[in-house]
């Protein structure tokens, strides 16, 4: 277990969830309080960390699994805990009136979002789920021969350079999936203790984006396309891959922050199906705005950690074991 990695996890979940409970305030009140309005933009990068880790761990565990055995550990880890809640927004959506297509489903439960054009999941925040599923299909795929690894590159290539020709294109040539490329890079890094000043430094690079007016701003559609995506792996995923090869020098053990990065995904995921009853709340009992975006990122962890234990854990724990006598013998080790 990487057990900085696992802290780390809980702090990029809960900086997206300050993205999301700035824009709450600031709908509420018209302000952004005492922080100024960049610092949200810097919020964004929670996702850019997450990719990073996402190829640390995946570069590191992989190695002796089948394609097989690899393919049924990120389905159990990510799949059967994403529909229960996917099935919650999907019921949400219906019941709001608004018309559910093919796409809606394809993209929502096969996270598969291009079409003729590109949809964004009924659960807004499953977009990062699309990329990485597609992570873990390229790698299930050099894992069963490692001859695929260079028509994969290829085929990156080749979309990238065809974004502009279609959804497909932009999705399977995404920038953004160079952040998961830096984070096998830094799997297979060696140790080098100066790398620990990649923390404060990339932390630095990232909150000084918003001020110099270099941060991407977009909606989740918008970084589903691409759009600014070259842009953002500069401005943010570089510093993101800065801070966690700095994480990685420390050895760190198991603490209740480590817990709180076992319920990341379940932070990430349902945190944004608690704002709109926050909304509700704040309409009724009116906060300063620092206290909105306080009092709401204290209520999104702490619900996503009950839901961790009470559901999360549960349905992991219902699927673990049940795929073959060759996959349980190797125990993964991983913060996912």
């Amino acid at each position: 277990m990487i057990w900085p990695l696992q802290t780390l996890r809980f702090i990029a979940a809960l900086m997206v969830v300050y993205v999301h409970a700035a824009q709450l305030a600031v709908e509420q009140t018209g302000s952004y309080g005492f922080f100024p309005r960049e610092l949200p933009l810097a919020g964004q990068a929670g996702v850019d960390i997450f990719f990073v880790i996402s190829g640390v761990i995946i570069a590191r565990t992989a190695v002796g699994l089948s394609w097989q055995e690899f393919a049924w550990k990120r389905f159990r880890r990510i799949i059967p805990f994403y529909f229960l809640v996917c099935i919650f927004a999907l019921l949400i959506v219906a019941r709001s009136g608004i018309t559910i297509t093919g796409r809606d489903l394809l993209a929502s439960f096969f996270l598969w979002p291009a079409t003729d054009t590109m949809t964004l999941p009924l659960l807004p925040v499953a977009w990062t789920l699309c990329y990485e599923a597609l992570f873990y299909v390229a790698a299930a795929f050099v894992l069963a021969d490692r001859r695929w690894l260079y028509p994969v590159l290829v085929l990156f290539v080749a979309a990238m350079a065809l974004r502009q020709h279609g959804a497909v294109f932009q999705f399977l040539g995404n920038p953004l999936i160079i952040e998961f490329l830096f984070g096998v890079a830094i799997a297979y890094a060696p140790a080098f203790q100066t790398a620990k000043w990649g923390i404060p430094l990339g932390a630095a690079l990232l909150i000084g984006a918003g001020f110099l007016d270099l941060a991407p701003f977009g909606n989740s559609l918008e970084y589903l396309r691409g759009e600014e995506a070259f842009q953002r792996v500069v401005v943010f995923g570089l510093p993101a891959a800065l801070i966690v090869w700095g994480a990685m020098q420390f050895k760190g053990r198991k603490s209740f922050w480590t817990g709180q990065g076992d319920a990341s995904y379940a932070l990430y995921l349902t945190h944004a199906l608690f704002m709109p009853v926050f909304f509700v709340i704040w309409k009724v009992i009116p906060l300063p705005t620092d206290l909105i975006i306080v009092t709401s990122m204290a209520a999104s962890a702490f619900f996503g950690w009950r839901i961790h234990l009470a559901i999360e854990k549960p349905v992991l724990n219902a699927f673990r074991g049940q795929g073959n006598s060759s996959a349980r013998s190797h125990p993964i080790a991983s913060p996912e």
